[in-house]
């Protein structure tokens, strides 16, 4: 699954990323772009100025930490869309 195909995916629901991180761990990240689960319009303010180290970058919500994260597409090892939404 490349790049365009994720974020696409993360903006019709939460899915699960299985990823590693650049210390070499493994981690799974439950995340979404859906505007329904992300956070009130004044902290994705700061989510509009946010610029990618890399064109391979995901910037992403992640619903467990209710915190944004990102993660590399190429580090992806599973890519699951497991909670699709109605389109908002």
């Amino acid at each position: 699954m490349n790049r365009e195909q994720m974020i696409e995916d993360l903006h019709r629901g939460v899915c699960t990323v299985v990823f590693e991180k650049k210390d070499g761990s493994i981690r799974t990240m439950n995340c979404t772009l859906h505007p329904d689960r992300l956070p009130e319009r004044q902290q994705l303010n700061e989510v509009g100025s946010y610029s990618p180290t890399t064109s391979n970058q995901v910037r992403v919500y992640d619903t467990d930490l209710n915190e944004w994260r990102s993660f590399i597409a190429d580090s992806v090892q599973s890519f699951t869309s497991s909670q699709l939404l109605k389109e908002a």
